[in-house]
């Protein structure tokens, strides 16, 4: 399985799209320490896109966005390399989703195989949590070493936003996702965090959905993009900016530590979170 890293602190990089996708993702991760900071070479390193439904950016990953961070892990010497996600159940199956992205010529392209979890090995995992006891994980998350989340920046009906944390869900089998919405979203996705977590994740935050979401909503251009090797510490900074640009106080109350999410994750949040802007 997966072995994460922990942290104390935590460093949020953050950048202006002004210089292209390609040079915006070469300095957020040379801010972070590089991306040898975060993956060896022989590394199997598995990314997990929010790939929900067919829709464009910021509804979901933009397939420029996706290849172009994967052109740079491949030039930066990382080259095994695969893409996994299963689509909301509005729009599944999968491959349906992913065919209408127009997703795997990019794939192809660069030789990096996608797997659709819709009918992958499951195994059943204890999360410890009250809210979701257990989850079923893709048994496929075995065959790799580190994990890459690249969710998109928008808020949402039920639980107000959907960052880092939340995207976790597509690795679940779609039966798994009722126990999600039969108490709290926001505990049960909390509860998932405790079992999976990505090593690495960058949000593109181009454009982002300041109400309504996660298919569709008002959308605005803050054309920022954000990294961190915490998930928490990325979200706090992610929703910072959706307040920013006129998102509803309903999703952070004023602070971003109040959201529902972290509030469940408070044992988790970093004590010391340095933001970088590059």
């Amino acid at each position: 399985m997966i072995q994460r890293r922990s942290f104390n602190e935590a460093t949020v990089a953050i950048t202006g799209n002004h210089h292209g996708i390609r040079e915006g993702i070469s300095r957020l991760l040379d801010a972070l320490g590089g991306p040898h900071h975060f993956f060896d070479p022989d590394d199997r390193i598995l990314i997990k896109p929010n790939i929900n439904g067919p829709l464009p950016a910021p509804a979901s990953v933009d397939p420029e966005f996706l290849a172009t961070f994967i052109d740079y892990l491949i030039d930066e010497g990382f080259t095994n390399l695969a893409v996994a996600e299963a689509s909301g159940r509005t729009w599944a199956p999968t491959e349906s989703v992913v065919a209408k992205k127009g997703l795997l010529p990019y794939l192809e392209e660069r030789n990096v195989p996608f797997y659709p979890l819709d009918d992958m090995e499951w195994r059943r995992v204890e999360t410890g949590g009250d809210a979701l006891p257990h989850v079923h994980l893709p048994a496929l998350l075995d065959d790799f070493d580190r994990l890459v989340f690249l969710p998109n920046l928008k808020t949402h009906g039920n639980t107000g936003y959907t960052l880092t944390i939340k995207v976790a869900m597509g690795l679940t089998p779609l039966a798994d996702r009722q126990a999600f919405h039969d108490g709290s979203v926001a505990a049960a996705i909390a509860d998932l965090a405790r079992v999976v977590t990505p090593d690495l994740a960058i949000i593109d935050g181009r454009t982002a959905f300041i109400s309504g979401g996660p298919d569709e909503g008002e959308l605005v251009h803050p054309n920022l993009m954000l990294a961190s090797g915490d998930p928490v510490a990325l979200d706090i900074e992610a929703v910072r900016i959706l307040l920013q640009h006129g998102a509803g106080e309903h999703i952070g109350e004023n602070d971003p530590l109040a959201t529902e999410t972290i509030r469940q994750m408070v044992g988790r949040v970093p004590e010391k979170i340095t933001v970088k802007w590059v």
